[in-house]
């Protein structure tokens, strides 16, 4: 079997949770001897591959008015121009249809289409193909990917957004099966109207990165009498991820002796108006860190997001070092929190925060917590997500066996 997976960025250009889960993914399928190649967008240099970690990258320049994650702002009008391209851009297209008739794939695994293209699902669909779909996020429905507006999160698409997602919607009918990283991602597009041809629509979890027992660091941090409790806040520093809520529940509560580490990065304007508008000698900000040096670090992690996060993977990476985590109610991560401490706070009533940080304090010290914890987080291995996939793959190639071969040439059994 074949797979090419298309997604907007590929490893090292990693600036959140759905390219470390493409990636993943890749290295899951080619561990598992599925041959594998990806196809990404760039926005230097021009058209290359390389072989990263047993898979062919293929790294396409940008055709567009601009690259859209290169540092600075552009005008209303020119958005407007970048995402009328976007959604047919024929260059691109042109691309990855020379790419499907040179690489002659089993299976079409696109993820995030931004500068690719949805109309990458009529030229893989052209030649014979089937087209599996990964949900990360809201690009198909709004062009922020974010479904936000005023810094809370929109419970439907707004007129503009339906406008903008109209011809996307139209061309999702092009994919044989959908899937959602989270069943909340998953339904709020399917009742938008996507996918409506789908023969399958399916949950496959991400999953997270085991870095080995950290037990010992972890179990044994609250030995320390009257120490403050150890707060961290993990992942890129926007305002959609709530660290204005909780920075200012923290500094209102006489309750709790608290540190808080902030690790991640983000627009610089923005952090140095959080560090001047809440200074306080408890709050550190880190910048970039190492993960795992980071969660062995705290007591806590605190997910407050304002909006539907469509996962949220940070969680099961706290959960595999035993950290307890306080999530916001918010998106898909009440559907990986840890149901016996159920450490959920309701965005809505923002004081409850303060209320699941004693909760969480107090599991820190049963002595089966942190183990418990670990093992929530294996439910989403890297084999389970890797397994779940193989399966749909060979499913879809199957149905498409008994179809008559078409644009690839291929001679169907």
């Amino acid at each position: 079997m074949k797979v090419l997976i298309a997604n907007t960025l590929y490893f090292p250009d990693e600036v959140g949770g759905a390219e470390v889960a493409t990636r993943l993914l890749a290295e899951g399928l080619v561990k598992a001897g599925i041959e594998v190649c990806v196809v990404c967008a760039t926005g230097v240099g021009d058209d290359r591959s390389e072989e990263v970690n047993g898979a062919k990258v293929y790294r396409l320049r940008s055709s567009n008015l601009y690259w859209p994650h290169a540092p600075g702002e552009h005008s209303r009008v020119a958005k407007l121009i970048w995402h009328a391209i976007d959604v047919r851009n024929t260059a691109m297209s042109r691309k990855l249809a020379d790419i499907i008739r040179r690489e002659r794939p089993d299976i079409v695994n696109t993820a995030n289409l931004s500068c690719l293209s949805v109309d990458a699902w009529r030229v893989a669909s052209n030649a014979g193909v089937p087209i599996v779909h990964t949900i990360h996020d809201y690009y198909l429905l709004c062009p922020t990917a974010t479904m936000l507006s005023g810094g809370k999160p929109c419970p439907s698409q707004c007129g503009v957004c339906s406008l903008y997602a109209k011809p996307k919607q139209l061309a999702s009918a092009q994919v044989n099966a959908a899937v959602g990283v989270s069943g909340f991602v998953l339904q709020k597009h399917v009742e938008s109207g996507f996918f409506p041809r789908a023969a399958k629509t399916t949950v496959i979890n991400n999953c997270y990165t085991p870095v080995g027992d950290s037990i010992g660091r972890q179990d044994s941090r609250r030995q320390v009498a009257n120490a403050p409790v150890r707060l961290g806040m993990l992942g890129r520093v926007l305002p959609e991820k709530g660290l204005e809520l909780l920075l200012e529940q923290l500094l209102a509560d006489k309750t709790l002796n608290w540190t808080l580490a902030v690790g991640g990065t983000g627009d610089a304007d923005y952090v140095e108006s959080i560090k001047t508008k809440y200074a306080d000698p408890r709050v550190s900000f880190l910048g970039r860190v190492n993960p795992p040096d980071f969660l062995s670090s705290i007591d806590i992690l605190v997910v407050p997001s304002v909006w539907n996060e469509p996962f949220g993977l940070v969680v099961l990476e706290a959960y595999s070092h035993g950290v307890p985590v306080v999530g916001s109610s918010m998106g898909g991560i009440p559907e990986i929190i840890e149901p016996h401490s159920n450490l959920l706070f309701d965005v809505a009533r923002p004081e409850t925060i303060i209320v699941k940080i004693h909760e969480a304090a107090a599991l820190l010290d049963e002595p089966s917590a942190h183990d418990r914890l670990r093992q929530h987080a294996r439910k989403f291995s890297h084999d389970a997500m890797i397994n779940a996939y193989v399966e749909l793959y060979e499913g879809m190639i199957c149905v498409e066996e008994r179809k008559p071969s078409m644009a690839t040439g291929r001679e169907a059994n």
